[in-house]
């Protein structure tokens, strides 16, 4: 499990959440990260995952996909975002 900062775009607006992402037999489950945001819960199927976008430039990087109509677009502050993201959506082999 990891926390991470999601900027999420639906077919309403953009917005903010501060998220816990637990990765289970093929799922990626997002949660608030505490009472004190803004409350978010939604289950992802990693492989259904669209427009996969990963870049690590200068030291900041980012991920961004498309999943069931909405856009989710994390950044790497220094909590190892992608490689979390790396590790579960890329087979091991990759890797080595």
């Amino acid at each position: 499990m990891t926390n991470a900062m999601l900027e999420l775009t639906d077919s309403l607006v953009m917005d903010y959440y501060f998220v816990s992402l637990e990765v289970k037999e093929g799922q990626l489950f997002l949660y608030s990260l505490n009472n004190y945001c803004k409350p978010i819960s939604k289950t992802i199927e990693l492989t259904q995952i669209d427009g996969l976008h990963i870049e690590d430039s200068g030291g900041l990087g980012y991920i961004c996909f498309d999943f069931d109509n909405d856009h989710y677009h994390f950044v790497d502050y220094g909590n190892h975002i992608l490689s979390f993201f790396k590790t579960i959506l890329f087979p091991i082999t990759l890797h080595q």
